[in-house]
């Protein structure tokens, strides 16, 4: 290889790393956005109980 390659190969290495970063980043948000909605959930599940109860 030459200096062109390992250029080449450290660009895409360091493409590599940025996109499992933001990978990660995205699992996180989906993660949380999953725990706000299954609480949104519960809470409208038990309001719609208190309200037939009513």
């Amino acid at each position: 290889m030459n200096s062109q390659d390992y250029i080449a190969f450290d660009a895409l290495v360091n493409k590599v790393q940025q996109q499992e970063e933001t990978i990660a980043q995205l699992v996180e948000i989906v993660a949380a956005t999953n725990r706000k909605l299954t609480e949104l959930s519960r809470k409208v599940h038990k309001n719609e109980h208190n309200f037939s109860l009513s």
